[in-house]
């Protein structure tokens, strides 16, 4: 199968090299990321995987001809309109989009562009960073993804797309309700992502001190309490499962927005405690906290 990865960065880079064990697989990668990867190739470090060096291609852009089965797509936020139209020529009428883009709202741009048809939604639980350009570590604990049709139905594109992952030996499910799965994964990332962007802390000290624990619960709440609003299932533990999970997997836990706050790079802080704020306030739910996180980070001299 072909599979081409929008882009090769921590996320998409970990699970494109590990596809390219056993399909043909295209990253699209820029800069000095690019041109380290075309001199001594993608080194990957992996708690899951082992170590290894990509097979896969590595391109700025989709070749004139191009039509991958399936096409990661794991850019930031802020860079959907200029992905959107660099992928565009290699989108045909078999290709599946899998987009694994933190927050909520990722698929609302491709759904827009490419039709529902074409567009599926996931949820990615991976630790992994780009401590530099042509290196990618993944750090363990929880490595998986979750995906489905927006549906809700178990498609044949869903299928597809799920079995190139498992016969990759990547832990993937088909979900039949993925907007819960998103939500869920919200109030993972809101806590992790807004707390340790906001203290300035590794996410295990965040958990260590009594007082920052309790935000990071409250956090979570309130982010709960908007997905309620909106008609999502959640499982009536998601609070306790999740803090279980991040007392569990803490030394391991790496936030994205941590990494470009710490890197000077923009935040998807719009996508994550930001769409929470918003959201609530349509529906009349105090999110202090979120919109306390989403107002302080939003003063950045970085721009996407």
């Amino acid at each position: 199968m072909k599979v081409m990865v929008m882009a090769g960065g921590a996320v998409g880079g970990y699970f494109g090299s590990v596809l390219a064990e056993k399909h043909d697989v295209m990253l699209i990668a820029r800069g000095e990321h690019l041109d380290r990867i075309r001199s001594s190739g993608l080194k990957v470090i992996s708690a899951t995987s082992g170590n290894f060096t990509s097979k896969a291609i590595t391109s700025e852009s989709p070749p004139q001809g191009y039509e991958p089965d399936l096409i990661l797509y794991c850019v930031k936020s802020y860079h959907n309109p200029s992905a959107c139209d660099l992928i565009a020529p290699a989108v045909g009428d078999n290709t599946t989009i899998l987009t694994l883009q933190n927050g909520i709202g990722s698929g609302d741009h491709l759904n827009s562009r490419f039709g529902t048809d074409a567009t599926l939604l996931g949820a990615a639980y991976i630790e992994a960073s780009r401590p530099e350009p042509g290196i990618i570590e993944e750090h363990g604990g929880s490595c998986r993804i979750s995906l489905g049709d927006q549906s809700g139905e178990i498609t044949d594109r869903a299928s597809k797309a799920n079995k190139i992952l498992t016969e990759s030996n990547i832990e993937s499910r088909i979900s039949n309700d993925i907007m819960s799965d998103l939500w869920q994964k919200m109030i993972f990332i809101t806590a992790l992502s807004g707390m340790t962007c906001i203290t300035r802390a590794q996410f295990e000290k965040v958990l260590d001190t009594p007082k920052t624990r309790e935000i990071t619960i409250s956090v979570m709440k309130e982010t709960k309490d908007t997905a309620l609003a909106l008609g999502i299932n959640l499982p009536p533990d998601i609070i306790q499962s999740t803090m279980s999970d991040f007392m569990e997997h803490k030394s391991k836990l790496v936030s994205s927005m941590y990494q470009d706050l710490s890197n000077k790079r923009p935040l998807e802080i719009d996508a994550i405690n930001g769409a929470v704020s918003k959201i609530a306030k349509k529906y009349r739910i105090p999110t202090p906290l979120n919109d306390f996180i989403s107002a302080c980070l939003s003063i950045s001299d970085v721009q996407a």
